[in-house]
C-alpha cells in the first residue's frame, strides 16, 4: 500500500497540549497514512494548516508535492496573497466545524444584550417583565454564508424580521439587499456580522454607516475585526448611550488598553469558534476528509465537497 504523508504545520493556542498526539493517533489509523509535524526534509502529499500558516514561507519542492490542503477551523483570507501557490491544490475548509460555534456565539450575545433577565429574591406580585421579544425584532445579518444561514434560520424560527445583506448571492428566502445603502439601516435594532473580509467589505462599518444606524443598535461581530472602522464605533457609542457592541475580533489583535474606557463594548479574545469539544471535531473532520480523498480521488472529492473548497469562494475576483 502506498504511504501518504500528512504534514501538520501549526496549531492554535486554544488547542490542548496533547493535540498533536491525539491527531497523529487518529490519522494514522487510516490505512497508509503517516503523520508528520516537522517540515524539514519532508515531502508530504496532504497539508493541514491554520491561520498562522504562511505558504509563502514553504520551499517550492514541498508545495510541488502537495495534493490536498485541509484548513479545519479558522478564517482563510490570509491565503489570498499566495493564491498562485495553491491555485491547483484543493483547499478544503472546515466550515462545518466553525459555523455552528460562531453562530451560537452571536446568538448568546443577542440574548445577553437584548434581554435583561430578572432575579426575584421574593415573589413578585405584579409579575411584570418589560422585555422585548425576538419575535418582530428587526435584525440585519451581514453575510449569507454558512454562519449567516444558521443565524437567519434560527432567528426566523423565533419570528424575527430578518434582513440579509450580501452582494454575492442571487437569491434568499428572507428580505435581502446587496448593500446596506439599499435598505433602511436605521430600522435595524440588531446588526450581526457574518461575512468574510475582502477589499469590498474592509471597514464597511465606517462613519457613514454609523450615521445611519439605529441609536439603540446592538452590534455583534464574531467575523473579522477589520470589517469595522473602530474609531467610528468609538465615536458612535458615547453619543448613543443605549447602543452596545459585542466584539470578538478587532482591527489590531490582541486588543489593548485603547478599549479599557469603552464601557459599551463587551470584548472577547477571538474565541467565537472555540468550545470544549473543538479539538475532537477538528480531528474527526480531518479523518473524514482524508478518508474521502483516498476513497474518491481528486475529481470525486471536489464534486462532493465543492461548496467548502476555497477555490470556489472567489466571486468577481473577490474571496468571499
Amino acid at each position: 500500500m502506498k504511504t501518504v504523508d500528512v504534514l501538520r504545520t501549526n496549531t492554535s493556542p486554544y488547542q490542548a497540549k496533547d493535540f498533536h498526539f491525539r491527531e497523529k493517533d487518529a490519522l494514522e489509523k487510516i490505512p497508509g497514512i503517516r503523520y508528520l509535524n516537522q517540515m524539514k526534509g519532508t515531502k508530504p502529499q496532504i497539508l493541514i494548516t491554520n491561520t498562522q500558516t504562511n505558504l509563502g514561507e514553504f520551499y517550492a519542492e514541498l508545495l510541488e508535492g502537495i495534493e490536498l490542503i485541509i484548513h479545519p477551523n479558522s478564517g482563510y483570507e490570509h491565503f489570498a496573497p499566495d493564491a498562485h501557490l495553491w491555485k491547483d491544490i484543493p483547499v478544503i475548509l472546515g466550515n462545518e466545524i466553525r459555523a455552528p460555534a460562531v453562530a451560537e456565539y452571536c446568538l448568546r450575545c443577542l440574548f445577553e444584550g437584548a434581554i435583561e433577565f430578572p432575579q426575584h429574591i421574593q415573589w413578585e406580585k405584579a409579575r411584570k417583565w418589560d422585555r422585548p421579544l425576538i419575535q418582530g425584532m428587526p435584525i440585519w445579518i451581514f453575510g449569507y454564508g454558512h454562519i449567516g444561514q444558521i443565524l437567519a434560520r434560527t432567528l426566523h424560527a423565533l419570528g424575527a424580521q430578518i434582513t440579509v445583506v450580501d452582494p454575492y448571492i442571487s437569491e434568499c428566502p428572507y428580505r435581502w439587499v446587496k448593500t446596506w445603502q439599499e435598505g433602511k439601516l436605521s430600522d435595524a435594532k440588531v446588526v450581526m456580522l457574518a461575512m468574510g473580509l475582502n477589499k469590498s467589505s474592509q471597514r464597511m462599518l465606517d462613519y457613514r454607516f454609523f450615521e445611519n444606524t439605529h441609536p439603540e443598535v446592538l452590534l455583534i461581530n464574531g467575523a473579522r475585526g477589520k470589517l469595522i472602522e473602530e474609531n467610528a464605533l468609538k465615536d458612535f457609542l458615547p453619543a448613543h448611550p443605549k447602543a452596545f457592541a459585542f466584539l470578538d475580533v478587532f482591527e489590531k489583535e490582541p486588543f489593548g488598553s485603547e478599549w479599557h474606557h469603552v464601557p459599551q463594548v463587551w470584548k472577547t479574545s477571538h474565541m467565537a469558534g472555540v468550545d470544549s469539544g473543538l479539538d475532537d471535531r477538528i480531528i474527526q473532520f480531518e479523518v473524514k476528509m482524508i478518508s474521502d480523498w483516498l476513497t474518491l480521488g481528486k475529481v470525486g472529492f471536489i464534486k462532493k465537497h465543492r461548496s467548502n473548497i476555497l477555490q470556489y469562494k472567489y466571486v468577481d475576483g473577490e474571496l468571499i
